[in-house]
This record gives structure tokens, C-alpha cells and sequence, in this order.
């Protein structure tokens, strides 16, 4: 009889198990904690400075707040609503200071202004049944947004081509988080715009936080070029290639295809051009080969090499220059022999007044000595030809000399 009591009793507990058990398919605790692990690790507000708090907003206002422990406070907070509230206060009880809560009641409302999470707040009183201030109210600044929150949306401006207003959401990340990427963007922003001091400036001050920042000391390379700081720019592309060549091929190649701002690639023919600027022909010279070297496809630093070359080695030049605008460099050198052929030097002599630029006086180089190939090719081919043409009727040569022969002595004897 206790056996089968016992077994009633098991069989009655399964029957409500299925009653008591929630339904897994019906329940989802899992959504519950991702969403708070996802205000944890990307809150939309942080209080400023501390970083003690952090502010969530759901799409219904509700605001999540959670301590640096990521404990959830203060639940029952909305955006943009009125409400009114118990506060603490600190009361005195025996030797102790403690908080505890009192008749005092609070109204307070949570705004965003300016992407910031503001708090009004004021003591209330009744007044005919309703809630008011009653004093004045005051606003505090609750929260502000994370580190990279200014950056991602400055990234979306550089997207869309909205220089100014890239810049200034960076302004404010660099405000509230001193962030270092958002130095590097702004100073590519500020390049766009041509406002090359302003360029350098924010790549200095990115590079003073990350001296390795390949992508600012390419940048500010290029910025320093347009502003004819060529010594400027030899120092930077500098420490770039010594940082570059201790990267693997596939780092190197993430450099140059990054979206925004990538690394030029054609650094050793930037550090070759300022080093010709500057007079150092041979460093010059050398640069422009080891950019051939990396970049067999890049047509001006032949053209560039050919221009360095061309009053040393004048058929070498030619083949560089030709080559470098069959691979599309443009033929920058018309300025340079317009004004030779302007003054009264020995350049004069050198270039034919068809000649309005160093390949066309390349070619017109070529073209004569083409030429004179083949006045030389066809005076050899009439001499083979008599050549040959004496050697197959050699054995005819005696009868026309007989018969001229024959004839002298005939008048003679006629004499």
C-alpha cells in the first residue's frame, strides 16, 4: 500500500512538472542579456569624466543605467517624461550620517541636447493636487557619448564628401576623448580641403600619441609636398619605409586598400621628387629606380628618371621618358624647354624650334638617326647588289672589252 501511495505520489509530481516548467520556446532569456550586454559594451551615453555610469536608450525611451559594477540603477527612467520621484538625503541619526528616504519628492526629466543626456530636476510641491517646482530647476549634464561615438559618425561624413562637418564631429570626439584616429581623420578632412597647415598640424599631434601611425606620416608626406617642404617630407617617408619594411606582404597591401586615407604607395617616387627638388640629383635618381622596382607600372618615374638623366645619358633619357608617357605620364617637360629655348644660351643648339618638349626632341632625335640608319642601310644594299650583280656575269666582262678593243685598233690601223 506505501508503494503504491509513492508511486501516485512521483506520477501526480511528472503530471504538473509539465505545468510548473516555463516553455522554452515561449520564454527567451537570452534576448534579455544580449540586449544588456549590448548597452554594456556600447552604451549610447557615459557619465563624462568618471565613466561611472552608463546610459542606454531604448527605441520606447525607457533608459537602462548601469554602475561600473554593471548593476542596473535607477529602473524606472524615461526620455523625454516628467516624473516625479522620492529622493535621499543625508539625516543625521545618533553618530552615523546616513541616507534614508523622506517626504521630499523630486521632479525630474532625462533630455538629449546636442548629443547630450541631460537631467532637469527640481524639489516638488503640491499645488491643487498637481506636482510643480518649487524652486528653480536645475540642469545637470548626466551623459555624454562613449569613445568613438563622434569618430564613427565623422567616418560617415568622409563617406558622403562632407569635409566640414566631418571635421567638426571630430572637433568633439577629440573634445570628450583626446582619441588619436579622430586627429589622423580630421587632418585627413582638413587635406581634402587643401588646408594643408591645418593637415599637418592634427598629423602631428596624431603622431605625438602613436608614433608608428603609418597612415598619418603619409599623409602629412603629401600635405608637406604641397607646401614645398621638401626636407619635411624626406624625413617622414623616411621613418614610413623603415616602418613598412618590417611589415608582411599582406600588412603592406592592407595599408595601401584601406577605405579611407590609405598609405600612397608610390612613396619612394614622393621621396624621389623632393629629393630632386632639392638638388640631390643621384638620391633622386636612385629613388625613382627603387619606385620602377615596386611599381613597374608607374610611368612617371620613368618620365621623372628620364628628366634627371637627360643631360648625362641623352639616349638612355629618351627611352625612359618615352616610356614613362607610353605608360601614361604626362609630359611635363614643355616649361622647362620653352624657357630654354627663350634665353640666349647654349640650349638653343641643342633643340629645333618644332621642339616643344624634351620628347618631341627625343623623337625628333630618333627620327634622325632612324634616318640616317637607313640612308646608311641603303647605300650598303647598293653596293651588295653591284657586288652581286658583278659577281653572276663576271664571265661577260671579256667580250664587251674585247669588242672596244677590236674597234681602237681598227681606226688606228685605218691612221
Amino acid at each position: 500500500m506505501k508503494f503504491k501511495k509513492e508511486k501516485i505520489f512521483y506520477y501526480f509530481l511528472g503530471i504538473t512538472s509539465f505545468f510548473i516548467i516555463p516553455n522554452s520556446a515561449n520564454s527567451n532569456p537570452s534576448s534579455y542579456f544580449e540586449q544588456r550586454q549590448q548597452c554594456i559594451e556600447n552604451p549610447d551615453f557615459i557619465t563624462p569624466i568618471t565613466k561611472k555610469f552608463k546610459y542606454c536608450i531604448r527605441d520606447n525611451g525607457i533608459i537602462k543605467k548601469y554602475d561600473e559594477f554593471d548593476n542596473l540603477v535607477e529602473i524606472d527612467l524615461k526620455l523625454d517624461v516628467l516624473v516625479e520621484e522620492k529622493i535621499k538625503k543625508d539625516m543625521k541619526k545618533g553618530m552615523k550620517n546616513k541616507k534614508v528616504w523622506n517626504r521630499f519628492r523630486e521632479l525630474t526629466e532625462y533630455k538629449v541636447d546636442n548629443e547630450e543626456l541631460f537631467k532637469y530636476s527640481c524639489e516638488a510641491k503640491k499645488e491643487r493636487g498637481k506636482a510643480i517646482c518649487k524652486n528653480k530647476a536645475q540642469k545637470k549634464l548626466v551623459g555624454i557619448r562613449p569613445y568613438g561615438f563622434y569618430l564613427k559618425k565623422g567616418l560617415k561624413e568622409i563617406e558622403n564628401k562632407k569635409w566640414d562637418k566631418s571635421i567638426k564631429l571630430f572637433d568633439k570626439e577629440i573634445e570628450y576623448n583626446n582619441n588619436q584616429e579622430a586627429f589622423a581623420y580630421r587632418g585627413y578632412s582638413k587635406f581634402k580641403l587643401e588646408d594643408y597647415l591645418g593637415s599637418i598640424k592634427d598629423l602631428g599631434d596624431a603622431l605625438k600619441i602613436n608614433k608608428s601611425d603609418i597612415y598619418s606620416l603619409s599623409l602629412r608626406s603629401r600635405a608637406n609636398f604641397a607646401l614645398e617642404n621638401y626636407d619635411e617630407v624626406i624625413l617622414d617617408l623616411n621613418k614610413l619605409i623603415t616602418l613598412i619594411e618590417f611589415k608582411s606582404e599582406k600588412e603592406t597591401n592592407e595599408l595601401f586598400n584601406k577605405e579611407i586615407n590609405p598609405v600612397d604607395r608610390n612613396y619612394y617616387y614622393l621621396r624621389g621628387l623632393s629629393k630632386s627638388e632639392l638638388g640631390k640629383t643621384k638620391g633622386a635618381i636612385k629613388d625613382f629606380d627603387l619606385e620602377i622596382i615596386n611599381n613597374p607600372l608607374n610611368g612617371n618615374a620613368y618620365f621623372q628618371k628620364g628628366l634627371e638623366t637627360y643631360w648625362v645619358d641623352r639616349e638612355k633619357s629618351c627611352e625612359n621618358l618615352i616610356k614613362g608617357v607610353s605608360l601614361g605620364a604626362k609630359d611635363s617637360s614643355s616649361d622647362f624647354l620653352k624657357e630654354a629655348q627663350e634665353s640666349n644660351t647654349f640650349l638653343d643648339e641643342l633643340f629645333t624650334s618644332s621642339d616643344k618638349s624634351l620628347i618631341n626632341a627625343c623623337k625628333s632625335a630618333s627620327t634622325r638617326k632612324a634616318e640616317n640608319i637607313k640612308q646608311n642601310y641603303e647605300s650598303e644594299k647598293l653596293n651588295i647588289d653591284i657586288k652581286n650583280l658583278i659577281q653572276k656575269y663576271y664571265f661577260l666582262v671579256p667580250i664587251p672589252l674585247l669588242v672596244i678593243g677590236y674597234t681602237l685598233l681598227k681606226y688606228r690601223s685605218r691612221d
